[in-house]
C-alpha cells in the first residue's frame, strides 16, 4: 500500500503515526506513507506528490495507492481530486471534516454534526481525557480500530465518492491493510 497524506513529517503527522501502527500487522501488506510538504497540503498537491513518489517505486501486481485527505478547507476541490484519483487508479480515503474525526470514531460515536475540524478537536480531546493515554498514541488506537471501522462503515450509506456528512472512508484503507 502506498499512501499519500497531507502535510507534516512522519513524526508529527497524525495520519503517518496512525498508519505506522499497521507496519507488521499483516505480513502480506507493507504500508508506505508519503507525507506531502506541510506547506503544500491541498489535496491536488498531495495527489501529485504521491504520483511522483509512485514513479520512484517498483510497483507489483496487487499494489494499491491511496490518498488520505480531509474535506475541511478544500471542499470545492474535491470533484477534481476525485476525478484525478480515478484517472490515476488511486483510491480516495477522505474524512469529513478531517482525519481527527476518524480518530474520534475509535473512542465514541458522535451524534452531533461537527462542521469543521475546529469542532472535532475539542470533542476528541475530551474523549481522550476520559481514557488512559499514558502508553501513547498507538495503544489508544490499535485496540479500537475495528470499532472505528464498524462505526464509519455504518455511517457510510451514500454512494458518493466521499462522505457528504460526518464520516471517514479511512475505514476502507484499514480494512484493506488488515484483511489483504
Amino acid at each position: 500500500m502506498f499512501v499519500g497524506i497531507e502535510g507534516g513529517s512522519r513524526t508529527s503527522s497524525k495520519e503517518a503515526k496512525y498508519l505506522d501502527m499497521f507496519h507488521g500487522f499483516n505480513k502480506n501488506v507493507q504500508v508506505r506513507v508519503y507525507p506531502c510538504d506541510e506547506h503544500k497540503s491541498a489535496p491536488l498537491h498531495v495527489l501529485d506528490h504521491l504520483k511522483n513518489k509512485l514513479k520512484e517505486e517498483i510497483l507489483q501486481e496487487g499494489d494499491e495507492a491511496w490518498l488520505v485527505i480531509d474535506r475541511d478547507r478544500y471542499g470545492s476541490h474535491l470533484p477534481e481530486v476525485a476525478r484525478r484519483c480515478n484517472d490515476a487508479n488511486v483510491r480516495l480515503a477522505l474524512s469529513n471534516p478531517c482525519f481527527e474525526y476518524w480518530l474520534l470514531l475509535h473512542l465514541e460515536d458522535p451524534q452531533a454534526h461537527l462542521q469543521s475540524c475546529g469542532d472535532v478537536k475539542p470533542v476528541l480531546s475530551a474523549a481522550l481525557d476520559r481514557i488512559d493515554t499514558s502508553e501513547g498514541f498507538e495503544s489508544i488506537y490499535i485496540d479500537r480500530f475495528q470499532t472505528a471501522v464498524d462505526r464509519a462503515e455504518r455511517r457510510d450509506t451514500a454512494s458518493d465518492r466521499w462522505p457528504q456528512q460526518n464520516g471517514s472512508r479511512v475505514y476502507q484503507l484499514v480494512k484493506r491493510i488488515v484483511r489483504s
